[in-house]
């Protein structure tokens, strides 16, 4: 009368006792499957008699001096040639995104660091880890850090002012640049403000009290609106755009004004021949950092972007180190 197997599909084998069989197939000594393998020559046979219980058949057969698989041990054996090729190649993907090498990157960022931090981060991702794939999508803040609260994203890139950011539960802010907001104008104005002071000079944004005002996104609007407030006025908004070649081209026709932060400026590559950058007095600052899930371990997705990060220049855009302070503050 045949045995019957226990009905046990999930505990009957392990991928070391598969592993075990496939080198025995290969070796065809115990002695030389456990030096392979780094197991002692009875844990091996003990695994192999275990699993022989549990299927209730015989996996290997004396043959001479030496045991052979029995035909259902090879069988086992071989597809335990798949599986084991499949469980290596699983970790050495795991080992890969543990030393940052390989997997995808998913950030998000604002639309003027699309065209300025995000290249940057593609040269040297090309160099420093070239089988990691960059996917990325633009957003502003508010947006970006409900993607990164959705799971969406690995890590989000935004700004922020005078930590004004409502970063999601569970998040970090980590920040890397300071950069200066400005007030673009035309040049008529620019020339009429100069007429009642010094050349070049900063301006107070209360000169501009009067004027209609041209608002950017809902972060930028709101900055407008406290920059305004701080210097006692409320600003007349007729226009809104957070497409900053737009704002320019808006101030430089006249009509309007508009602050402009640095990184926007350095994006849009060129000025309209019409437009003139206004420093404010007192200057106005902005931060430009990154978030991500706070855990106990952090991915290495998040690492690599860190890593990253701190290796562009961002002075290239006008950018400052946080918590620094340039040759103009430190005179005044």
């Amino acid at each position: 009368m045949n045995a019957t197997r226990p009905a046990d599909p999930l505990g009957s084998i392990d991928s070391t006792e598969l592993r075990i069989l496939h080198t025995l197939s290969v070796t065809g000594s115990l002695t030389a499957t456990a030096a392979a393998l780094g197991l002692s020559q009875p844990a091996v046979s003990q695994r192999i008699k275990r699993v022989e219980t549990r299927l209730a058949v015989p996996l290997i057969e004396r043959f001479g001096r030496g045991i052979r698989l029995t035909t259902a041990g090879g069988i086992l054996a071989d597809h335990g040639r798949t599986v084991v090729s499949e469980i290596d190649a699983a970790l050495a993907a795991i080992d890969d995104l543990r030393g940052e090498r390989a997997g995808t990157l998913r950030l998000v960022g604002f639309p003027s660091a699309s065209a300025t931090i995000v290249p940057a981060i593609m040269r040297l991702l090309a160099v420093e880890a070239p089988e990691v794939a960059l996917q990325y999508r633009e957003a502003e803040p508010p947006e970006a850090t409900e993607m990164l609260r959705d799971g969406e994203v690995d890590c989000a890139l935004i700004f922020d002012y005078e930590g004004a950011a409502e970063l999601p539960a569970g998040s970090a802010f980590f920040p890397l640049w300071r950069e200066e907001v400005h007030l673009v104008v035309s040049d008529r104005r620019a020339q009429e403000l100069d007429g009642h002071g010094v050349p070049g000079s900063p301006a107070k944004l209360s000169d501009f009290a009067a004027e209609h005002w041209i608002a950017g996104c809902e972060k930028c609007r709101g900055h407008l609106l406290a920059a305004a407030h701080d210097a006692g006025f409320e600003p007349e908004i007729i226009q809104e755009t957070d497409n900053v070649p737009a704002m320019l081209a808006m101030a430089a026709a006249g009509g309007a004004v508009a602050l402009v932060p640095g990184l926007g400026l350095a994006a849009a590559r060129t000025l309209p021949d019409d437009a003139v950058v206004v420093e404010l007095d007192p200057r106005r600052y902005r931060t430009i950092g990154i978030i991500s899930m706070a855990t106990a371990n952090e991915s290495p997705q998040v690492r690599l972007a860190k890593r990253l990060l701190a290796g562009i220049d961002g002075t290239t855009w006008g950018l400052a180190l946080p918590g620094t302070r340039d040759a103009k503050e430190t005179s005044e």
